[in-house]
């Protein structure tokens, strides 16, 4: 969920010029297929219907070619993630996600970028910098978490892509208020879920089926992502 900017002691609030997600481009070079196949993984029954629906709702608008068709930047692509995650992970309805749309949009509420929108290739390296640019916090986070052990650099001063979402979410957590001892349990707890779900994939392994295994692992870990945050919501919601 998102919070409000003024509550992150780190962040750069400098204004803004496009929708949310700002860090990612805007040009569209996407056409609809291109969009259902980027997001087909995760949400299997995407339908241009759907795309369509989002488009006439509001919540995403992508631009149109002189045919008609619609086309989708990057940032479009990361729009449409984030409202079917708030449908399908929240159950929030279509007028509250319009409201943290536009609180994303003005720069009053932030949420880091997902994984796939950062990009997962780990040939591809950006430094501290780019990092903390991609993630919306600032280099000295980006070394405060280096420090802890919290994340890795590929080599001194440069990072894979796979390590931005981790950056996103650990810095999002320090600006809720959150101390380094708290993320390091976190993280600590998550590399034994990690480790647990490897080991109860080994069975698969001795069938010398390396796809299945890898499949299996990372839905565990998918798994217990997800759990996590609705035990946390459920904790939130007992609490109060």
């Amino acid at each position: 969920m998102s919070e409000p900017a003024s509550s992150r002691p780190f962040s750069r609030l400098a204004p803004q010029h496009t929708t949310w997600p700002h860090q990612l481009s805007h040009q569209p070079t996407l056409r609809v297929g291109d969009v259902l196949a980027a997001l087909r993984v995760e949400f299997p029954s995407l339908s241009t219907s759907k795309l369509r629906f989002l488009d006439a709702q509001g919540l995403v608008a992508p631009d149109r070619a002189p045919s008609g068709y619609r086309q989708y930047s990057n940032a479009d692509v990361e729009r449409v993630r984030f409202v079917l995650r708030q449908q399908r992970d929240a159950y929030a309805p279509l007028g509250v996600i319009k409201e943290r749309l536009a609180a994303l949009d003005s720069g009053a509420a932030h949420e880091p970028l997902s994984l796939a929108a950062t990009g997962n290739d780990s040939g591809a390296l950006v430094s501290i910098e780019e990092a903390a640019r991609l993630t919306d916090t600032q280099p000295e986070v980006v070394l405060t978490l280096v420090d802890e052990g919290v994340v890795r650099p590929a080599s001194p001063g440069v990072f894979d892509r796979t390590s931005l979402a981790l950056i996103a979410a650990s810095a999002r957590y320090l600006h809720a208020g959150a101390d380094v001892r708290e993320l390091r349990s976190l993280a600590r707890a998550a590399q034994r879920e990690a480790e647990a779900a490897m080991a109860a994939a080994v069975p698969l392994r001795r069938r010398d089926d390396r796809g299945c295994e890898r499949a299996a692992s990372v839905v565990r870990v998918e798994a217990a992502g997800a759990l996590f945050t609705a035990l946390l919501h459920e904790s939130h919601s007992n609490g109060g």
